[in-house]
């Protein structure tokens, strides 16, 4: 593996302890959290919504918010499916800024996921919709500012996000966040995911894995 998976999984080691809580689908949730929650906010669902659907089993009483344009999670929630009704969907991204913004993806493979960020893996000159965008602070309008569980699955807009968790001091029971560090500026993208694991754990949030993965990605469990 490269230096950059190395370093990553050096910092992830020290300040992500292993779990044993329940699985749901692919994020792992103390089970007394999900059934004591009442408002979720998922950001990214691209076509699969096997998370909320998980939780909902075990609390059908959930109100979930889910945020993401892509064009296949636009037609996912144009069918039926299960626990549907718990689930509100918008049409948007996530960006601190909450401004019209440019989504990029790779026109030669549709499966991959789209991103607010030109990726390198999307080519030279990517193709691109444009879509409306929503901050964690105009999403918590959603839940009367009171939320239980946070997903963000938001391929590469991570420190931009966890910096409105922190800045605002967001209360919430637990959040679940998936660092894709290898970006466009990898010594950048270490350095912000060790400085805020190390905040985190500064602050008194408790720190875990969700699941070790064999890629430079490193998905947490944070809890308050």
């Amino acid at each position: 593996m490269s230096d950059l998976y190395n370093r990553m999984k050096e910092i992830e080691g020290k300040y992500l302890k292993p779990q044993s809580f329940k699985q749901y689908k692919n994020y792992w949730l103390p089970e007394s959290i999900v059934k004591e929650s009442k408002n979720v906010l998922s950001y990214g669902v691209h076509r699969d919504v096997g998370w909320e659907q998980a939780m909902c089993v075990d609390n059908p009483n959930l109100n979930i918010h889910c945020y993401d344009p892509t064009p296949d999670s636009v037609k996912l929630f144009e069918t039926n499916f299960n626990f549907k009704d718990k689930m509100t969907f918008h049409q948007k991204a996530y960006a601190k800024g909450g401004e019209k913004m440019k989504f990029y993806y790779d026109k030669s493979d549709l499966t991959k996921c789209y991103s607010l960020l030109p990726l390198p893996q999307f080519g030279e000159n990517p193709s691109f919709i444009e879509v409306d965008t929503i901050s964690l602070q105009e999403s918590l309008n959603d839940v009367d500012n009171k939320v239980d569980i946070i997903k963000a699955d938001i391929e590469g807009v991570w420190f931009d996000f966890c910096r409105e968790v922190l800045d605002f001091n967001v209360d919430f029971k637990a959040f679940l966040i998936e660092f894709e560090v290898k970006l466009i500026d990898n010594e950048t993208s270490i350095k912000q995911y060790e400085d805020l694991l190390k905040e985190f754990n500064d602050k008194g949030y408790k720190l875990h894995l969700n699941r070790p993965r064999d890629k430079i990605l490193s998905e947490a469990v944070i809890l308050r």
